[in-house]
């Protein structure tokens, strides 16, 4: 918005997105990403950029021990709800051949750990739809991108087991988490002019965890 964009966001939680949309100053409409009739219920708006945001650990259980329906939820939210995502933007975009779609995945999708085997598949699952958009609509004018957080200072971190957040820590140089911030700033250059000739890029926002 502070760029000159019009901004809908999206949450599950009603309440609290519409709570953080006036907070903005941006318009809100409650939806799940992993539901497709929620996507067509936002009608036919014409769009610029789409950035595919919602996501979330939801265990951390390894493949002995991994509840199926842990899975399923998982892989719903973190990579099925992209792929409905941009199926819905793109068929915004192609209709007036230019657009900029941004997804957020993580490291976890680009190197492995030793839990969290639902989580690290689907990430890697979303960096490699990225790839597969950006070389398939790249012709039409729609550059596709994707951003890799390791660990960001949100509400969600504190969900997280004090060891497990500490261990990870303990492998960023920089020594601590990233703010939102940091994250929107690679956002908002992925989808804005200057980065006119980026797409297909994978980029990591890490402190340095993957070097």
């Amino acid at each position: 918005m502070s760029e000159g964009a019009s901004v809908r966001a999206l949450d599950i939680d009603a309440e609290q997105g519409a709570a953080t949309a006036d907070e903005l100053g941006c318009e809100f409409s409650a939806a799940d990403v992993t539901r497709e009739e929620d996507w067509d219920r936002l009608g036919e708006p014409d769009i610029d950029i789409l950035v595919n945001n919602a996501g979330g650990l939801l265990t951390a259980d390894p493949i002995d021990r991994h509840d199926l329906s842990r899975w399923r939820a998982t892989i719903e939210l973190n990579l099925t709800g992209v792929f409905l995502g941009m199926r819905w933007g793109l068929r915004k975009m192609l209709g007036r051949d230019q657009g900029a779609i941004v997804n957020v995945a993580s490291v976890s999708g680009m190197t492995a750990q030793p839990d969290a085997p639902a989580y690290q598949a689907a990430k890697a699952g979303v960096v490699m739809l990225t790839r597969n958009a950006a070389l398939t609509y790249g012709a039409r004018g729609i550059r596709v991108n994707a951003v890799c957080p390791s660990v960001v200072a949100t509400p969600a971190l504190g969900l997280e087991p004090p060891e497990r957040l500490q261990a990870f820590l303990a492998r960023v140089p920089l020594g601590h988490a990233a703010e939102p911030e940091d994250i929107a700033a690679a956002v908002a250059y992925l989808v804005s002019n200057e980065a006119r000739y980026v797409s297909g890029a994978v980029l990591a926002v890490d402190g340095g965890y993957l070097a």
